[in-house]
């Protein structure tokens, strides 16, 4: 078969969703090899593609290629699908042979409207509307995204595949105790610390969790947050300079996707407070490295968290503070069970079955 892409995240997006594009394609390519992959986008970066790769490149007008132009080089290489890997589709007039299939990973624009502007969610809404009436099949990444989507954009579910989310290659791996160690050292950890991984945003919650962490009967227990600067990064600064929390509160904002697995197993626990998600990577990340795991108690969190994960109500900072002592006195785990769902292979021997029914 030849199946496109849009692979804009794939190349340029070092996070969630180009995370998701790389992990998805990288493991067709591998578990697949026989057919061909086209990865289109305008400015392709000189990753290292595997061998039956192919990098589309508008050869006209480039300012609407992704929109709509790209429809005449999905034809010029006769492709049998093209997947749109976050949460769109090309407009206008597609060949009837081509299979057209669409991740929509979530709708928190609908869900958490007040976290977005009016014209991005004017912008989101209408990209989503075209493409769950334009895509053949959409793949959701939950059945949290699915009753998402069911309730705001009204899609016949029998349309609706869920196909979980992986987590890098690396998280896969064994690594050393010196490995860790060596980490820790380097990166000035102590050896039994809760871990929250997340860019410091609204609806991730760090404030909500600052506080539980200030109620804790341990005094002497220490948090790490490893996440990207954003909105409310500054707040949780200063937070913890006024509640005098600089020695057991560390926040490391340069973390690599090659440092994550040891960080991971680095933390005696993690925590996971998001009050919205339409997946949830860490806690995949997390299970990993056996790390017994609280998280809030939204629907999605319920779906996708391993048996034994604590929950806590996400709006209420006492309660969060009583589970997270009862979580100090966790110890690592194995997940093996419930994490073969989530394995790069059985993630990508799903879509290929997508890809050729009909």
């Amino acid at each position: 078969m030849n199946i496109g892409f849009d692979a804009k995240r794939y190349f340029h997006n070092m996070t969630g969703l180009g995370n998701y594009s790389r992990d998805l394609v990288n493991t067709l390519c591998k578990q697949f090899p026989d057919n061909k992959y086209f990865l289109f986008d305008k400015n392709p970066t000189t990753l290292d593609l595997p061998g039956n790769t192919i990098a589309v490149v508008p050869v006209g007008n480039r300012m609407l290629w992704r929109t709509t132009g790209m429809l005449k080089d999905v034809r010029r290489f006769r492709l049998d699908v093209f997947h749109g890997l976050s949460n769109g589709l090309p407009w206008g007039r597609w060949p009837s042979s081509v299979k057209k299939v669409v991740t929509i990973h979530d709708v928190i624009f609908n869900v958490f409207p007040e976290q977005y502007s009016p014209i991005d969610r004017m912008i989101y809404t209408r990209k989503t509307t075209h493409a769950v009436k334009t895509a053949d099949i959409i793949v959701a990444t939950s059945q949290a995204t699915v009753a998402d989507l069911v309730r705001h954009y009204k899609v016949d579910p029998s349309k609706i595949k869920v196909v979980y989310q992986t987590c890098g290659v690396g998280h896969w791996q064994d690594y050393s105790r010196s490995a860790v160690e060596e980490f820790r050292r380097r990166r000035q950890l102590g050896e039994n610390f809760i871990l929250y991984v997340s860019s410091f945003e609204t609806r991730k919650n760090h404030m909500a969790l600052l506080k539980a962490f200030d109620m804790l009967n341990d005094r002497n227990a220490t948090l790490v947050l490893a996440g990207r600067e954003r909105e409310t990064y500054a707040g949780c600064v200063k937070f913890v300079r006024e509640k005098d929390l600089g020695k057991r509160i560390k926040f490391l904002t340069d973390i690599s996707n090659a440092e994550l697995p040891l960080l991971y197993r680095s933390a005696q626990s993690f925590v996971y407070p998001s009050m919205v998600e339409g997946f949830g990577i860490p806690l995949i990340e997390a299970a990993c490295a056996g790390l017994p795991m609280a998280t809030s108690d939204i629907p999605v969190f319920r779906e996708i968290a391993p048996e034994g994960t604590l929950f806590f109500r996400d709006s209420d900072v006492a309660n969060m503070a009583g589970v997270l002592n009862e979580l100090m006195k966790k110890s690592t785990q194995s997940y093996a069970g419930h994490l073969a769902k989530f394995t790069p292979s059985h993630a990508a021997s799903e879509m290929m079955q997508i890809y050729k029914d009909q």
